[in-house]
């Protein structure tokens, strides 16, 4: 059984500036590993349900989490973990959304080599490095709000801030190069923005990458556990369609991305916590990532450092953020020999 619960949840809302990051969490347990834990870490005394949150800040919940981070099964077979950078994701989007729509218009696919990758990370790193950070910020929320509520107005502000930006004394050529492909997008904007509310939420990204992983690692397709959550309920006839898929199993994408089709998952259910331990350990796991993540500077910075320093969060593979130059060049030679969304567009054509 694959359980899963996530931190650092805002929605859409990749603004929010006291949840820079969200994090999913995945732990694989036999119905005896369970047991075998519970009892290992003495659950039955410790008599409530199992919040990291309400945890870390006494001295009976941090020896609870000394014990489950300790513990044996608990390794990197057993936990698998993934993190978002919610304000690389605004570019990202910028990028999927918008330009992407513009290209494609043209006959241009900008996922092959990897230009979508470039465009994301040279107007993330450009807002990055940009003087006047107050204008960034405007930019940033003015897109999260047009995608989060379309209208003429919010369509109008987001495209004045663009150009506002472009002409602005600190920026650069590069960028302005940048943003004067954003402001190109105007044209294609009502085919371009999304039909739904949960369009820039990472649950089902984050979700559909860590699936994809445990298969490449087990080559089972495992039932799964997911605490309540609305873009997992709202999108589960989605993921149910992928897996129900009529077609022999398919790799596509490329490089380090590629993964399979029919989607590779057995019953997927929504649980509550309370009843279900794998999903309190997956809150657990994901909270103190995100704990570990988030900076602070209070009495808890040294139990931060503390857990940083566990194996298991010394490196997260999975993730969405900034890519290093050396990172980018890999990404954008690699060979994409069946592109994913025309596969996936086929399917559907041909299906319905």
């Amino acid at each position: 059984m694959l359980y899963f619960d996530e931190s650092g949840y805002t929605g859409p809302d990749l603004i929010n500036p006291e949840q820079p990051y969200f994090i999913l969490a995945s732990i694989r347990l036999t119905d005896d590993e369970v047991a075998s834990i519970k009892d290992d870490i003495a659950y039955t005394k410790f008599g409530r349900e199992m919040h990291f949150k309400n945890m870390y800040t006494n001295y009976e919940g941090r020896e609870m989490l000394e014990r489950i981070f300790l513990h044996p099964t608990m390794d990197s077979n057993h936990i698998l973990l993934s993190y978002a950078e919610k304000r690389y994701c605004i570019y990202a989007n910028i990028v999927n959304t918008l330009v992407e729509t513009y290209y494609h218009k043209q006959g241009i696919n900008l996922y092959k080599g990897g230009k979508h990758l470039y465009l994301a990370n040279a107007l993330y790193y450009s807002a990055f490095l940009h003087q006047d950070k107050a204008l960034i910020s405007d930019f940033e929320a003015g897109f999260v709000y047009m995608m989060r509520d379309p209208s003429p107005s919010s369509i109008q502000y987001f495209y004045e801030l663009a150009d506002k930006l472009k002409k602005n004394e600190y920026t650069t050529q590069f960028f302005s190069e940048m943003l004067s492909l954003v402001l190109l997008t105007d044209e294609c904007i009502e085919e371009a923005l999304p039909a739904t509310k949960f369009s820039m939420d990472l649950t089902i990204s984050l979700f559909s990458m860590m699936i994809q992983e445990w298969y490449k690692r087990t080559g089972l397709k495992e039932d799964v556990r997911f605490d309540s959550s609305e873009p997992f309920y709202a999108n589960k006839s989605l993921l149910e369609g992928l897996k129900d898929m009529k077609i022999p199993e398919t790799e596509v994408g490329s490089g380090i991305s590629k993964h399979v089709y029919p989607f590779p998952v057995g019953e997927m259910r929504i649980a509550q916590s309370h009843s279900e331990f794998g999903i309190q350990l997956a809150d657990v796991y994901a909270s103190a990532l995100n704990f570990i993540l988030t900076p602070r500077r209070d009495k808890f910075s040294r139990y931060q450092e503390e857990l940083s320093k566990l194996p298991i969060f010394q490196s997260i593979d999975l993730n969405v953020m900034p890519l290093s130059p050396d990172e980018l060049k890999t990404r954008m030679e690699e060979r994409l020999d069946i592109d994913p969304i025309e596969f996936l567009c086929h399917y559907w054509e041909n299906t319905n």
